[in-house]
């Protein structure tokens, strides 16, 4: 039975009161790390932990409640100027806040927390005491340790990203001595230069270290209890306002209409009654549509709101690489479709991850190339059009797309005939093929048991793209672009015989009309030349496994991450914003869901991405996939 029977409410909205505050205070204390002397920080963390101590004494959490008031003590003799901030009790206060978390997926299985590792509370009464020094756990000035954290970089990663950023031979980093057989055990919440990558980013997110990674779209460790508490959104009252007056307004159109169907049920059928049902059907048009606006207002959440996990975990990692890396937060305002916050975090997690590990030089490099000893991580959200743009950017070594071409060659990703053909922006599209990487550098390196394919299915599972623009010696930059929300789409209606299908808007670039006569065939592949760019051919009905029955009269120009191509179809229906309906239980390959349109009829989305992907490595079609077989033989 749970131990806070009768409670259950209020101890869920102390968890989520508790947790945005403990964001909070990390994102503060990373903050106090760079401005010791501000005093207003000091308050600010004091007053947020002190918070927290009040909601976990009135739920009799005494071990949570011992563990906040150490550390409140630790803050008020900060803020008093009884002591200074140093890193060393900046890792004792920050493994005090990890330390926290665990109690909290505590409480949420509704126990009460069980007591804070001893080691760690005799650290902070070290702190207290102003003899950190003599802790009984080691908290040492951080040494650069290998990529991973735990053991060295092996020959192969080195060989693999000296490739990747261009560098003729970078310094290998020291490896970690391994412990004297008479260290003591490792504590629960250890120090974060002790900690692995992996341990850093559980221990922020609030994850136990024993959950095993899994999916990126489902967090390490998330229970259905957890699961249950991500469905609920917070919204503005102003905005469930608009959407109570406009159901009310709906709700007296509804009765015009009403009245105006039985006063032409009756006869009645002059001038004026059918011009004021002209006028009735327009306002519930207009009303509905602007309800519909009202409620997809109500999913959208700040993205700050994601981004305010993320400063601890570059601080930690940093500490642990023995790099001075600043993230950079921007546009946190931004909001974003709150079905959309946890399938990004893990993937933002991994291009961060990436950008501190392997992006940023260590400061001994970055001296040598005449850069200053702070590197700038950046996390960027901003809107353009009925797109968000996320962006993640580092100012580092940067990567060279003619050697990602020589290693994915290497490694047989990809065939000469491709790699010839290939830009620099395909070219860095590489690090996404599964497989660049070895499985040692996926688990090792990445920190969180994925690869940067897996960072890009997601991103495309949210029918979003992903882009890399990077300069050896300079950075790399990862640009994410996802819609506003979900739950619409908006389609280009495009038609094979009379059976009309739906292609994300996103994806086209422009329409073409299609002369038989103007098409190539190059390396077996149909082409057509546009604006002096070769793009090859896809017919729809080709793609779908579907004998042609015409000759295609239009192509439509789209774009991927990964190439640009004309998709050849018979004819095109307009642009409409799809309302999505996924198909529960079944779903064809290639197939995305289905909209219904205004005239009744279901319509099938395709998904683009995984209709491509099964041309193969060959990645076109023959000329003669164009033209029907009986035109064919005459």
């Amino acid at each position: 039975m749970s131990d806070f029977a009768g409670m259950e409410d209020l101890l869920q909205d102390f968890l989520v009161e508790a947790a945005d505050l403990l964001s909070g205070v990390d994102n503060k204390l990373v903050e106090l790390e760079k401005n010791p002397q501000d005093v207003g920080l000091l308050n600010d963390i004091f007053r947020g932990f002190h918070t927290i101590k009040g909601g976990a004494g009135f739920l009799n959490a005494t071990e949570l409640v011992t563990l906040c008031h150490l550390t409140e003590n630790l803050f008020d003799k900060l803020r008093n100027g009884e002591m200074t901030v140093s890193k060393e009790i900046m890792d004792v206060i920050l493994a005090a806040t990890a330390a926290v978390r665990e109690m909290f997926h505590q409480l949420e299985g509704g126990v009460q927390p069980s007591p804070a590792d001893p080691v760690l509370l005799a650290d902070l009464k070290a702190a207290l005491a102003g003899e950190l020094d003599k802790a009984t756990a080691a908290i040492q000035t951080p040494t650069p340790v290998a990529a991973s954290g735990a053991p060295a970089v092996g020959p192969e990663w080195e060989k693999l990203f000296g490739a990747i950023a261009g560098a003729t031979q970078a310094p290998a980093p020291a490896a970690v001595s391994p412990a004297p057989a008479s260290a003591p055990p490792a504590t629960a919440v250890p120090d974060v230069t002790q900690q692995t990558p992996e341990q850093i980013i559980q221990h922020a997110l609030g994850r136990r270290a024993s959950d095993k990674p899994g999916a990126m779209s489902v967090p390490v460790g998330r229970r259905a209890d957890e699961k249950a508490r991500d469905t609920t959104i917070r919204v503005d009252t102003a905005r469930l306002d608009q959407v109570l007056n406009l159901s009310g307004e709906i709700g007296l159109t509804k009765n015009r209409l009403s009245a105006l169907r039985s006063d032409i049920l009756n006869g009645r059928s002059d001038t004026d009654t059918l011009h004021a049902l002209d006028q009735t059907v327009s306002q519930l048009d207009l009303l509905v549509s602007d309800l519909q606006n009202a409620v997809m207002k109500t999913r959208m959440q700040p993205i700050g709101r994601l981004f305010q996990k993320y400063p601890r975990i570059a601080r930690d990692l940093a500490r642990n690489l023995g790099k001075d890396v600043e993230l950079v937060l921007a546009g946190e305002e931004t909001e974003i479709d709150k079905t959309m916050i946890e399938d990004l975090s893990d993937p933002i997690i991994h291009l961060i991850r990436n950008a501190v590990d392997h992006g940023v030089e260590s400061p001994e490099e970055r001296r040598a190339a005449g850069k200053p000893d702070k590197s700038e991580v950046r996390l960027e959200a901003r809107q353009e059009g009925d797109h968000i743009v996320l962006i993640v950017a580092d100012d580092g070594r940067g990567m060279n797309a003619e050697r990602l071409r020589a290693k994915a060659l290497e490694k047989g990703l990809i065939t000469d005939e491709e790699a010839n053909t290939m830009d620099e922006r395909q070219s860095l599209a590489l690090v996404f093929l599964p497989g660049f990487s070895t499985k040692d550098v996926a688990s090792d390196v990445s920190g969180r048991g994925v690869g940067m394919d897996v960072v890009k299915t997601n991103i495309q599972k949210l029918n979003g793209s992903i882009d890399i623009r990077s300069e050896p010696g300079k950075g790399t930059t990862f640009i994410i672009s996802l819609p506003l929300t979900l739950a619409i789409l908006p389609v280009l209606l495009v038609q094979l015989g009379e059976q009309p299908f739906a292609v994300p808007l996103s994806m086209v670039r422009e329409i073409l009309p299609i002369r038989i006569d103007e098409v190539q065939e190059v390396g077996g592949r149909a082409t057509m030349v546009v604006r002096g760019e070769v793009m090859p051919i896809y017919p729809i009905a080709h793609l779908l496994g579907w004998a042609p029955e015409r000759v295609p009269q239009y192509g439509v120009l789209m774009q991927t991450t990964e190439q640009s191509f004309i998709l050849a179809i018979d004819g095109f229906m307009g642009r409409e914003d799809a309302v999505i309906k996924s198909l529960e239980g079944f779903r064809p390959k290639g197939v995305a869901g289905v909209t219904t349109l205004s005239n009744g009829q279901i319509v099938l989305i395709l998904d683009m991405k995984e209709l491509l992907a099964d041309l193969g490595s060959h990645r076109g079609v023959p000329r003669s996939a164009l033209i029907p077989p009986e035109r064919a033989a005459a």
